[in-house]
């Protein structure tokens, strides 16, 4: 299942950057997180673990990802090595009046054939509705 929010910010994307690629702010901005914990040593970058649950409905939901994309000040992405299969990616783009366009996406897929695929479509609702909050709070950390 792949789910994907965007927004605008209003700010410039260095600024945007500054937050989205640092772990320490995502407890803060990124909804219904229930567990993160940095696995490696030193700044976020290619390669850096990390230890992800979100709360779907009453179940947390994640385990070990991995960053795979590292792209200051353009794009972060992460991977699962554990736990339930996913890919995350924030993408920055500037806009013409000079904001920034932030894309969230997340893809995933529950194991369990025809069950993990009824469940993927259940979840995808409350996952949608997580993102946009997650881009909100975004938006309202890095302008506020």
């Amino acid at each position: 299942m792949r789910v994907q929010r965007h927004c605008v910010i209003d700010a410039d994307r260095d600024r945007v950057w500054q937050v989205v690629s640092d772990p320490g702010c995502y407890p803060e901005f990124m909804a219904s997180l229930n567990r993160f914990e940095t696995l490696t040593e030193g700044p976020a970058g290619l390669g850096a673990r990390f230890t992800v649950h979100w709360k779907v409905g009453s179940v947390p939901i994640g385990g070990t990802v991995e960053l795979v994309e590292f792209d200051p000040p353009r794009e972060l992405s992460w991977t699962a090595l554990t736990g339930v299969s996913q890919r995350g990616r924030f993408r920055l783009r500037d806009t013409e009046d000079g904001r920034t366009k932030v894309t969230f996406r997340l893809s995933y897929e529950s194991a369990g054939n025809l069950l993990g695929l009824i469940a993927d479509r259940v979840a995808a609702r409350q996952v949608g509705r997580n993102m946009s909050r997650t881009l909100r709070n975004l938006r309202s950390m890095v302008e506020g």
